[in-house]
């Protein structure tokens, strides 16, 4: 696995790396064979200076893969919800999350993580709640 963290590293991904590295030797364990690195890292999406907006949600929850969300703005009137519920997934390097009550700022060089089902929700109310653990599901 250290020759993996070398070339996510050389691929100048930052704190995505890490965050990748941490998801990927939790999924493989300590000798994952070549198809199997292979295999996950094509379950990864890396979305970099992206400006999204809805009308009303957005959902960015990582099922199975990995989510690396870096310099952008994710933005719905209602409710925006951003996490995992099986997989990993990763949001910070100057990106927002908000609704037309809340928002949440990611400045450079901060990260918010998840992994399993974890996730932030900004509510239709203006609130913002976490949801931790298989008996939370997403509304």
């Amino acid at each position: 696995m250290d020759g993996l963290y070398e070339l996510l590293g050389q691929m100048g991904l930052g704190v995505a790396t890490n965050a990748i590295y941490d998801y990927l030797k939790g999924l493989l364990g300590a000798n994952p064979s070549k198809q199997e690195v292979t295999d996950a890292i094509q379950n990864l999406i890396n979305m970099s200076g992206v400006d999204m907006k809805a009308s009303t949600v957005i959902s960015a929850l990582a099922e199975n893969g990995f989510l690396v969300i870096n310099n952008s703005h994710l933005h719905a009137n209602d409710s925006v919800v951003f996490g995992s519920l099986n997989g990993g997934a990763m949001i910070g390097n100057g990106s927002k999350l908000s609704t037309s009550k809340s928002a949440t700022v990611i400045g450079q060089g901060a990260a918010i993580k998840t992994t399993g089902n974890a996730f932030i929700s900004h509510n239709a109310d203006g609130s913002i709640s976490f949801h931790v653990g298989s008996d939370q599901k997403n509304k």
